[in-house]
């Protein structure tokens, strides 16, 4: 995996050839942080036309509403309209970012989708998950 981007927050890497893509947060993000890495997950999947995507929550902390409403109104459709098709997760341990992640997984379902989304508990298993045939 090639590193794309790194803070204090979140590491996004990829593979360009097996076309996956990672995202793994830790800590809380809010406003302008939160949102740069969101658009950075973007511009890496179209970038380099990622079709997998391992994003790792376990340490990912709540999400402001008002940064859930952006996401719902800006990055859930932008991920919906990408050219991923198969999406792993392991969802973080903290309640209140599971619920808000779970409203942006709905919102997705409302756009036709090409995209197949997973949970996992075992980072092994997502990705064993994400290399079968597409």
């Amino acid at each position: 995996m090639q590193l794309y981007f790194q803070n204090n927050f979140v590491r996004l890497s990829y593979d360009k050839t097996l076309r996956l893509g990672m995202a793994e947060w830790n800590g809380r993000l809010h406003g302008s942080e939160l949102r740069e890495a969101y658009l950075l997950c973007l511009e890496m999947i179209n970038r380099f036309s990622l079709t997998r995507w391992l994003a790792d929550d376990r340490m990912m902390g709540t999400i402001a509403p008002a940064d859930l409403k952006w996401s719902l109104e800006v990055h859930v459709p932008r991920m919906a309209h990408s050219s991923l098709l198969r999406l792993a997760r392991i969802p973080s341990q903290y309640e209140n970012n599971r619920e808000a992640v779970e409203l942006m997984i709905n919102k997705g379902y409302t756009y036709d989708l090409n995209l197949v989304l997973r949970d996992f508990i075992d980072k092994r298993e997502a990705m064993a998950w994400l290399m079968e045939e597409v």
